[in-house]
């Protein structure tokens, strides 16, 4: 009897002790997982008077065109394109509430047009080019908590051009696509603002000149005819994008 109540009592113990170890275990990694994310937030702070690398991660850009008048005849889609949208930026904070930046990056920009052809059906054309650009912009806000306003311009270089074409009622699709292309225009200057938040950025972005080369001259395999495809075609390409601002470290 006296040995069953020492069992039992025994028993009770352990298991309060347990009990007592698994609480302070738990209370242990709680803090130590307060103290890590402490430590990642102060990490991922953007420093004050000293240049530090990130990224200039654009993700998804959805892309549309503003057209000449005289294309009425033409009807649009918003473009969208996930690859591949990717950079790196050089940063300065001269204070919490004042920066500017640079940096190198690649994107996959272009328009999509649609025409009705009597007879025939819609025909779709999209055309696009992968640029290498050169921003230049500042940051107004809270530099550390990457909360801020943004605005700048920029220099993009198209070195690789590709146009797709079909028709609705027929199957077939052409494409083709060239490095350094003249059939676009190489040098696209920029201008561009937007806001970030924790990081996370929307920016719109606005490219003055035209997107086609109006000069650019072509001749007909055929009946060697010299013609002039993108003549009277003036389009301006206006982005927006979702992004992300990553600090990579200091310099």
């Amino acid at each position: 009897m006296y040995r069953t109540k020492y069992t039992k009592m025994t028993k009770f113990c352990f298991a309060v002790a347990g009990a007592m170890m698994l609480s302070f275990s738990i209370k242990a990694q709680d803090t130590t997982g307060m103290i890590n994310q402490s430590a990642m937030s102060i990490r991922s702070q953007a420093p004050i008077r000293k240049p530090y690398w990130g990224n200039s991660l654009d993700g998804m850009i959805f892309s549309a065109s503003r057209m000449d008048p005289k294309l009425s005849n033409q009807s649009q889609a918003v473009r969208f394109s996930m690859f591949l949208n990717i950079g790196f930026t050089y940063n300065y904070n001269f204070c919490n509430a004042f920066g500017i930046y640079t940096g190198l990056d690649v994107k996959n920009i272009g328009y999509i047009t649609k025409n009705q052809l009597l007879g025939i059906g819609e025909q779709t054309i999209k055309r696009r080019v992968y640029t290498i650009g050169l921003p230049v912009g500042l940051r107004l806000g809270n530099m550390k908590k990457r909360d801020y306003f943004f605005l700048g311009g920029g220099l993009d270089l198209a070195f690789h051009y590709k146009e797709k074409e079909w028709i609705e009622k027929r199957s077939s699709k052409t494409k083709f696509s060239e490095w350094f292309s003249s059939r676009n225009e190489t040098l696209m200057p920029y201008v561009y603002a937007g806001f970030g938040y924790h990081g996370t950025t929307i920016k719109v972005q606005y490219y003055p000149g035209s997107f086609m080369n109006q000069d650019y001259v072509s001749t007909d395999p055929v009946s060697g005819i010299m013609h002039k495809p993108y003549a009277g075609q003036k389009v301006n390409l206006i982005l927006f994008s979702i992004g992300r601002d990553m600090k990579y470290g200091r310099k």
